[in-house]
């Protein structure tokens, strides 16, 4: 029981500053919501900034293959010409020769072949692409679709990179022959892949960016690492060839540091938890403030201002709804002696003790009010019956019927009580008679040994 008067003593300072925690509380959450906000708008907004930036590079890397890839796939717009006009009257030796000047003029070019119909009649250089010459497309699975595409569509399609039949791999790119709007062959220009794109690329001197190429919605990267992607923070690009498409991955090398966001987030909640105990330190000086007003600064109990405010407003009640209530005067027996015997330390801490064990005895609507040096009121409101007054009285000095510890040592605790009560049908009963009545019935317990209670009687 008196015992736990530290436990109490913790839950009564818990309990007293609870809605100041749970402000701050609600305010730390807050700030952290604040913060967590902004720096995910700044972030958002610098991912934006590298979007924007990588988007740009990748502006550039299309633009450099395009302008060498058009000079390439020029070829077969020319050698289409001469076939329209020639056709009649092909000469092994001529081809052979245009296909030689083609090829010189042009970088990055392995081969250059003429198709009739569908099998590969010329090509150029002969040297190290002799499987390829009598090949009729429809009888190469990986490359037939392209060239079937190339012909239905009767425009040009850029495949691969493919293996090829007289080894390695590179692009191709197929060009249909139409004569008199019938289909007469198709045109096939073999590119280095390699060589192609490093040469490309070769004015690029960025080490900021690391790219990737393949061919879209295909596992066929020809240029670059193939993880990029893959990567969470890759920028992903398209670009249009003839009758396909690219995909580009495009990743800054030198992204910013997340340690910056980490420590952005680590100030924003240092900020808030200051913030939020500054919420707290505020609340709980303002609540000191309205407590010195209103409650006793040493047990946080009532004060005489706020007691008279309560006592006018039940006995009010009272009177309005002709119910009893009853006011109990209470003085701690010899408590002058305990705190000239052990000091002021003592005799404050044992009237805390004294204020949390009255309220745990009392209910919600009643009111608990320290006068000052060892004299507390209460204050019963809502009382049915006699009887009730003389179970609460009961009730108190049971619950010092055994000594208590404080600051280590034993002390006996006794209380003496007086009581005054009205019935609410005494209209002309005055706060200051009830109260008197209350002081001469304690006066009388203390004449009658202390440790005991009186209820004031008019006899």
């Amino acid at each position: 029981m008196l015992v736990n008067y530290y436990y109490k003593k913790l839950l009564a300072s818990l309990h007293s500053h609870f809605k100041s925690l749970l402000y701050a509380l609600l305010s730390l959450l807050l700030f952290l919501a604040v913060f967590t906000l902004l720096i995910k708008a700044e972030q958002d907004k610098a991912e934006a900034k590298a979007d924007m930036r990588a988007a740009n590079y990748a502006n550039l890397l299309k633009t450099q293959v395009d302008r060498d890839l058009n000079a390439l796939l020029f070829i077969s717009a020319g050698i289409s010409s001469y076939l329209n006009a020639y056709h009649h009257e092909l000469d092994a030796q001529k081809i052979q020769a245009i296909l030689l000047d083609l090829h010189s003029r042009s970088k990055h070019v392995r081969n250059i072949g003429i198709a009739v119909g569908y099998r590969m009649t010329y090509v150029y250089p002969i040297k190290t692409n002799e499987k390829i010459i009598g090949v009729d497309f429809r009888t190469l699975p990986q490359q037939w679709p392209q060239v079937k595409q190339a012909i239905e569509t009767q425009s040009g399609v850029l495949a691969g990179p493919l293996n090829l039949v007289q080894g390695g791999r590179g692009l191709i790119y197929r060009y249909p022959v139409f004569i008199d709007g019938r289909y007469w062959g198709i045109l096939s220009t073999v590119i280095n892949t390699d060589s192609f794109l490093q040469a490309a690329f070769s004015n690029l001197n960025d080490k900021e960016y690391q790219f990737a190429i393949r061919v879209k919605e295909s596992d066929n990267t020809f240029y670059g690492d193939a993880r990029l992607f893959n990567h969470p923070n890759a920028f992903i690009s398209v670009s249009d060839v003839p009758n396909g498409k690219w995909e580009w991955a495009i990743l800054r090398t030198a992204e910013p540091s997340a340690s910056l966001i980490n420590l952005a987030k680590l100030m924003g909640g240092l900020i808030s938890v200051l913030l939020a105990t500054g919420v707290f330190f505020f609340l709980k000086e303002r609540k000191n403030l309205t407590s010195q007003a209103m409650y006793d600064s040493l047990t946080g109990l009532a004060n005489r201002r706020l007691l008279n405010d309560r006592m006018g407003q039940a006995l009010v009640q009272a009177k309005r709804f002709k119910r009893m209530m009853a006011v109990m005067f209470i003085d701690i027996d010899y408590f002058k002696k305990i705190n000239d015997s052990h000091g002021h330390d003592f005799g404050d801490e044992l009237l805390k003790l004294v204020a949390i064990e009255l309220s745990s005895c009392i209910r919600d609507v009643d009111t608990l009010s320290r006068l000052g040096g060892d004299e507390f009121v209460i204050v019963l409101e809502e009382i049915s019956q006699l009887e009730d007054v003389h179970r609460m009285a009961d009730k108190l000095m049971q619950r010092f019927n055994q000594p208590a510890i404080i600051l280590g040592k034993p002390v006996a605790i006794t209380l003496s009580i007086g009581i005054g009560i009205t019935t609410g049908e005494q209209t002309q009963e005055s706060l200051k008679s009830l109260m008197k009545k209350a002081d001469i019935a304690l006066y009388e317990a203390k004449a009658a040994g202390r440790n005991g209670y009186k209820v004031y009687t008019d006899s």
